[in-house]
């Protein structure tokens, strides 16, 4: 399933009307937000009344050659609904290809999610956008795209995390997860995209012991159509796993800024599936008023595994070298690459580990 995060201005306040990095205006949940809190049980399939004409879709297209309209998918069941839209199983009605479709709550005229999905394309550690249709928007208004999307069929980290009960990833199956993301993201920073909003909700997993980055919800494209480097906002995402610098008011980085804020946010990612909680929640996982939470990332000393906790150097160091404060000293997705975490481990153990951990909660 593929799980939309907030894409919201950072505020305390009651939900309002926000407006978006390309300028148009939208209803936002208010912060604090969360992570149970973007997924819920969806009451109906999202409605669907007008459709035109698709991008390239190559699998579907190789299966019939014609045209993809929302028409030709059949509803399943329901997935989930995130603030950004409704995610629901689908079947193509001919060849019985399922799929995930993620009905948008809001559209406009600048749809840098669909850009970010094309850019994106390719890697094996990145949620397949298979077709991009237009159809209602999940919340009966006006018209929003929809995204025909690779499904995964195990879920979000997060669900695997909460099918174990609270017990965290054992270090095996957590490196190789940490390898995947980093080699997803290493990807879409090369194509000059960067996520945003890195979190267990939004690492996808199949039963085959795949693990991969979906939802580009709150994704920003780093340069122009001349390459030229673009100062982007980032002041959107999930509050419990934003850096420092992007609770600034009106935060906004250059490439290498938005990079580093992903590798925060993967180090969060890491923290949180070896502990089994979030690092940021309160006593008895109660979440933080926001003033508290903006406190505890950014005046706080970073998260990090506590001392009675059996992990190893090679994982202490690891999250140290993703969770500095200052962005500048935070350790490139490149680094992290070549750190003895994830590049000592034993891949065919770590595949295997992870594989096992997912199957075993299926």
């Amino acid at each position: 399933m593929v799980v939309a995060a907030a894409d919201v201005p950072l505020q305390s306040s009651s939900g309002g009307t926000a407006v978006s990095s390309s300028g148009s205006s939208m209803v936002r949940p208010a912060f604090p937000i969360a992570p149970h809190e973007f997924f819920r049980r969806v009451p109906a399939p999202p409605r669907e009344t007008t459709t035109k004409k698709a991008p390239p879709a190559p699998a579907l297209a190789e299966e019939g050659g014609d045209e993809l309209r929302l028409s030709d998918l059949e509803h399943v069941c329901d997935l989930g609904e995130g603030a950004c839209g409704v995610v629901t199983k689908v079947r193509h009605r001919r060849t019985g290809a399922v799929f995930a479709l993620k009905m948008a709550h809001y559209g406009g005229p600048d749809d840098e999610e669909a850009e970010a999905l094309r850019l994106c394309a390719g890697s094996p550690h990145v949620v397949r956008c298979h077709a991009v249709l237009s159809g209602t928007c999940a919340d009966g208004g006006g018209e929003a795209p929809a995204y025909v999307l690779e499904l995964m069929d195990a879920g979000t980290l997060a669900g695997v995390l909460g099918r174990r009960g609270g017990r965290g990833f054992p270090e095996h199956a957590l490196a190789e997860v940490a390898a995947r993301c980093l080699q997803g993201l290493e990807h879409a920073h090369s194509r000059g995209v960067a996520h945003l909003d890195m979190r267990p909700d939004n690492l996808l997993a199949n039963s085959g012991g795949d693990v991969k980055i979906g939802d580009f919800s709150v994704s920003r494209i780093l340069y122009d159509g001349e390459r030229r480097r673009r100062r982007v906002s980032v002041a959107a995402g999930s509050p419990m796993y934003l850096s420092p610098e992007r609770f600034e008011p009106d935060a906004r980085a250059g490439p290498r800024g938005a990079a580093a804020a992903d590798v925060w946010g993967l180090g969060v990612t890491v923290l949180e599936l070896f502990l089994g909680r979030c690092p940021f929640l309160g006593p008895g996982g109660v979440k933080l008023p926001f003033e508290k939470l903006r406190q505890a990332i950014c005046d706080a000393e970073p998260p990090s595994a506590p001392e009675s906790a059996a992990a190893s150097p090679e994982l202490r160091g690891f999250l140290a070298a993703c969770l500095q404060k200052d962005p500048r000293r935070r350790a490139t997705v490149t680094q992290l690459l070549a750190h003895p975490f994830v590049a000592r481990r034993s891949v065919d153990e770590s595949r295997r580990a992870l594989r096992e951990l997912i199957v075993e909660t299926l």
